[in-house]
């Protein structure tokens, strides 16, 4: 009887270290999340030298452009790596690339006109070269932290 109370208390306990645990993942991936979007923004105003009333104006637009580019993009399928390539699922990859690239620059088309209230035309021209880069950057940083 001992081992059967004893089972169950373990059992209990293991359950609320998971929860804490998967709580814990949760937060710290929103709080890298977050950092990663204010190191981006920093980066923005610096580069695109954005006046303090533009940032202002930039910064709910740009949060918003970025979520959006997030959920059109299928970033699992479309990052397989050509090691991992089969006759099986190449299509697929190819296919998931060109869809990322075809709703990513449905998104910027749109928010082209959007930034355009807010910051002026040669700083939009800068913004989508620099935020390449910094994407570009930042899948080269994921990939070697890997």
């Amino acid at each position: 009887m001992k081992k059967i109370i004893f089972v169950a208390m373990f059992a209990f306990a293991l359950l609320f270290v998971v929860d804490v645990t998967a709580q814990t993942a949760e937060k710290t991936g929103k709080a890298i999340a977050e950092q990663t979007m204010d190191t981006r923004l920093k980066m923005l105003k610096d580069e695109l030298k954005l006046t303090d009333a533009q940032y202002l104006a930039f910064e709910p637009v740009y949060r918003e452009y970025r979520k959006i580019l997030g959920r059109v993009t299928d970033h699992k399928l479309a990052r397989t790596k050509r090691e991992e390539l089969t006759n099986e699922n190449a299509l697929k990859v190819v296919s998931a690339r060109l869809s990322n690239t075809i709703n990513t620059s449905s998104v910027k088309q749109k928010y082209l006109f959007i930034f355009a209230e807010v910051i002026e035309p040669l700083q939009i021209e800068k913004l989508y070269r620099i935020d390449d880069r910094i994407s570009k950057e930042a899948r080269k940083i994921v990939q070697y932290n890997k």
